[in-house]
Parts: C-alpha cells; sequence; structure tokens
C-alpha cells in the first residue's frame, strides 16, 4: 500500500508545475523498514477521505492511497507541549516522511513528507535550511510567506518556500492535508520557531 502511495504522489510531482524534479528522483528508491506508529490526526485523514470533499480529482487518488497506506506508516511529531504547543493542537497535527534520509523510501538528496493540521489551527511563524513545495492535497490554508502577500491555497495548488524563507499557516477554514517536498541541507533537523506569543 505505501508503494501506491508512493506511485500516486510521483503521478502527482510528475503533472505539477516545479515539482518535476522530484518526480524524476522518486522512482525505484530502496525501502527501509520503519516501525508503523499511529496518531490521532490517522482517524482524521481517514474521515477526511471517505468524506471525498476537501479535495479535486487531481489529488484524488493520492488520498485515497494515503488512507489505505495509513497503518503501515510512521506518523510523527516534530513539536512537544515544551514547544508551547497544546495538547489539542498536538492531537491535531501529524506528519509521516514517505522519502527521507530516514523515510519508508530512502533518499539522502529529498524529503517528501505529508503532514496535517486541523481546522482553525495556527501553525507560527518557521523558518528551515531546505528548500521547501507544499502541494495541498486537501482541505484549505492562509499561507503566510515573508515577502509575500498572504495566499489561500486548495486542493492542487502549490506554495514555494526558499530556504530560511519564514512562513506561518492558518488552517482557515482547514483541515489541511499537504505533501511537503523538500530539498537541499539539513533534512532531518528541526524547523526553527519564530517568537511564541
Amino acid at each position: 500500500m505505501p508503494a501506491q502511495l508512493l506511485h500516486e504522489l510521483t503521478q502527482l510531482a510528475a503533472r505539477t508545475e516545479g515539482l518535476g524534479w522530484f518526480a524524476a528522483r522518486m522512482q525505484s528508491l530502496p525501502r527501509l523498514w520503519v516501525e508503523p506508529r499511529r496518531l490521532p490526526v490517522c482517524g482524521k485523514i481517514e474521515e477526511l477521505a471517505d468524506a471525498g470533499r476537501q479535495f479535486c480529482k487531481l489529488t484524488t487518488p493520492a488520498v485515497a492511497a494515503l488512507a489505505a497506506a495509513l497503518p503501515r506508516l510512521r506518523w510523527q511529531q516534530t513539536y512537544t507541549e515544551a514547544d508551547g504547543f497544546s495538547r489539542d493542537w498536538l492531537d491535531n497535527y501529524g506528519w509521516v516522511n514517505l522519502i527521507s534520509p530516514e523515510g519508508l523510501y530512502q533518499s539522502d538528496e529529498m524529503r517528501l513528507s505529508i503532514g496535517y493540521w486541523g481546522a482553525g489551527q495556527h501553525y507560527g511563524e518557521h523558518s528551515h535550511a531546505p528548500e521547501e513545495t507544499y502541494l495541498i492535497l486537501a482541505g484549505q490554508a492562509r499561507f503566510h510567506s515573508e515577502g509575500r502577500t498572504a495566499r489561500d491555497a486548495g486542493p492542487g495548488d502549490i506554495v514555494h518556500h526558499a530556504p530560511h524563507q519564514k512562513h506561518a499557516i492558518d488552517m482557515v477554514p482547514g483541515p489541511l492535508l499537504a505533501a511537503a517536498f523538500w530539498r537541499g541541507d539539513d533534512l532531518l533537523k528541526k524547523s526553527d520557531l519564530g517568537t511564541r506569543t
């Protein structure tokens, strides 16, 4: 089932402007064994996929493949309550590394994570060394990117961030299910959080 998810995301990247570099490198990657881990967001992703509403024809196959692969994926959280995030926020947030140096599929030159954030959540300002392109799979959110006007993005849209470009996301109306394509240095390093208020 993860193989089908990788296939669907590869096809989606190949058809999406700005993601061709990734699509060309997403095939024939070595598979690593990772112990599956379920988080509360897995149930929310299943509900989202079953509802079949907040995504478009282009992203439907990837969302369905993600729902089918959930039991075999290792869901994680970068942040904790020690970082200033509430338990409610954390229960509505999670991500999985499909491709990374330590992901289900191994690559030292890129990272492909799929993340979920619940409706109404605010993901505060942060930055990281790798270049990042979000590809929205389902839901909608407002992206705040340093040097740009805030932008609403929904299924099939992409939002690009240069290395170290500060950005934040409001899940309005949300929820947000997105694939994050990273390339560059420090692929596994935790993002630098801005001042939390």
